[in-house]
């Protein structure tokens, strides 16, 4: 059952594509249905990358030292990343 859902997510451009040509405009149901499925899809992609940068931060904060800082932006883990590559040059 997951593994169905996973490809009908990922086919879910073509899907919506499709049903863009072949919607009847003048039907309310068409219409408001094809929202609701569009507005559904959002909401999975935007929560996908809600989680996929949960994890990021979770997987590199996790990497770094205890006492060391927080990773909230990229820069800051760039800057992390120096100091260790300095520490390891001079020792």
């Amino acid at each position: 059952m997951i593994v169905y859902i996973q490809r009908l997510i990922k086919w879910m451009p073509l899907i919506l594509f499709v049903l863009l040509l072949m919607v009847d405009r003048k039907n309310t149901f068409h219409v408001v249905g094809y929202i609701t499925l569009l507005l559904s899809y959002t909401g999975i992609l935007v929560s996908k990358i809600l989680y996929a940068k949960e994890e990021w931060h979770n997987e590199f904060n996790d990497n770094l030292d205890q006492g060391s800082e927080q990773i909230d932006k990229m820069s800051d883990y760039q800057d992390q990343l120096n100091v260790k590559d300095e520490t390891d040059t001079k020792g």
